[in-house]
């Protein structure tokens, strides 16, 4: 007796790449376009745009709002150090003040 394979099912083969995968760089789906052509072109997905779907609408954006943002961080850093020393100056002024007041003598 031989043992016989299953049949293999004919249709699409899912494994294979689609056409958004390879023309549109994964970002996209390939349409026939209005005009009635025969070549297919992308579709893209928010945010890409291009031929091909493989350039970034806000590409342009991400150096300055990245150098904006540590801009931002630093600063706030900067404020919250220059906040410190006020108050931590003006501790010193109320502790020297109230050891003046009671008569004490403390170097401070």
């Amino acid at each position: 007796m031989s043992t016989l394979s299953p049949p293999r099912a004919r249709g699409i083969d899912h494994s294979l790449p689609t056409c958004g995968e390879t023309r549109c760089s994964g970002h996209g789906t390939c349409v026939v376009p209005a005009g009635g052509t025969t070549e297919l072109v992308c579709d893209c997905e928010l945010g890409y745009q291009g031929e091909s779907c493989d350039d970034t609408v806000n590409g342009a954006l991400s150096l300055p709002l990245t150098l904006s943002v540590l801009g931002v961080i630093a600063g706030l850093l900067l404020l919250a150090f220059i906040v410190a020393k006020i108050r931590q100056k003006q501790k010193k002024i109320h502790k020297r003040k109230e050891a003046e007041k009671h008569g004490y003598n403390i170097a401070i």
